[in-house]
C-alpha cells in the first residue's frame, strides 16, 4: 500500500506539471487579439499622421532653397566672368508664370534673349560659345519663381573692374516660393554687384536666412 501511495503521488506531480506547462504554451501561442491588433493599427496611423507634416516641410524648405542657391551661383557665375575676362557681362531675366522664367547672361552691353533657343540667333545667351542661360526645366516640375524684378523682365550688366551693376536704380528682387507656398525666399541684387539670400515674411521665413536689408541706394564710386 505505501508503494502504491507513492506512485500515485508521482503521477499527480507529474500529471500537474505537464498541465501547467501546456497552458503556458497555449498562453504563448493564442497569438494577437484583434483589440491588439486595431490597437497597433492606430498608434501607425497616428505616428503616420504626426511624421507627413514634418516630412513635407522639410521637402518644401530644401526645393525653395536649392533653386534660391542655384540662382545665386549662376549670377555670381556671371558677374566672375566679367571680373576674370576684364569684359562687361550683361545678365538678363524674364517671367511670365511660376513655370516659365528664365535668367541668361552673355558677354557685352546688349542683352541677350534668355527664351531663345536657337543656337544659331545672334541674342542667344552664351559665353565664350556655351550656353548661359539658368530656366524653368533646371527646376523640375517645382514652381518656384514667384516674381522677378519689378517687371518681371529686363536686364543689368555687371562692370569688369569690381564687378558692380550700375546700371540697377535700385536693388533686384526675385522671389522664390515652395509648391505649397508656405516658404519664400528673396534674391536680392544690389548695385554693388553683391547676391543675397533672405527673408522679407516672417510667416514663410526660411530657417537660417535672415530678414531683407533695406534698399538704399549704394553709392557706386565714379569710374565703374
Amino acid at each position: 500500500d505505501g508503494i502504491h501511495s507513492r506512485m500515485e503521488a508521482m503521477i499527480r506531480r507529474t500529471l500537474s506539471i505537464h498541465s501547467r506547462g501546456t497552458a503556458s504554451t497555449r498562453s504563448h501561442n493564442r497569438g494577437f487579439s484583434l483589440v491588439e491588433v486595431m490597437m497597433t493599427v492606430v498608434l501607425l496611423a497616428l505616428g503616420m499622421a504626426l511624421a507627413l507634416p514634418s516630412y513635407r516641410d522639410m521637402v518644401e524648405k530644401r526645393q525653395v532653397t536649392n533653386g534660391a542657391e542655384q540662382l545665386a551661383s549662376f549670377i555670381n557665375a556671371a558677374q566672375g566672368v566679367a571680373m576674370k575676362t576684364n569684359q562687361v557681362v550683361t545678365v538678363s531675366y524674364d517671367r511670365n508664370d511660376d513655370d516659365d522664367w528664365c535668367v541668361g547672361a552673355t558677354v557685352g552691353a546688349t542683352a541677350c534673349n534668355c527664351s531663345q533657343t536657337n543656337t544659331e540667333s545672334a541674342d542667344y545667351c552664351e559665353i565664350a560659345t556655351q550656353p548661359f542661360i539658368l530656366n524653368n526645366a533646371h527646376a523640375g516640375d517645382r514652381d518656384l519663381v514667384a516674381a522677378m524684378g519689378e517687371s518681371d523682365s529686363g536686364s543689368y550688366s555687371f562692370d569688369p573692374i569690381r564687378g558692380f551693376a550700375p546700371g540697377l536704380s535700385q536693388d533686384l528682387t526675385v522671389e522664390l516660393r515652395s509648391p505649397g507656398d508656405d516658404f519664400r525666399l528673396n534674391l536680392v541684387v544690389n548695385r554693388t554687384g553683391r547676391v543675397i539670400l533672405c527673408s522679407n515674411d516672417d510667416a514663410h521665413a526660411v530657417p537660417g536666412y535672415g530678414p531683407c536689408p533695406a534698399n538704399p541706394v549704394e553709392t557706386v564710386p565714379e569710374g565703374s
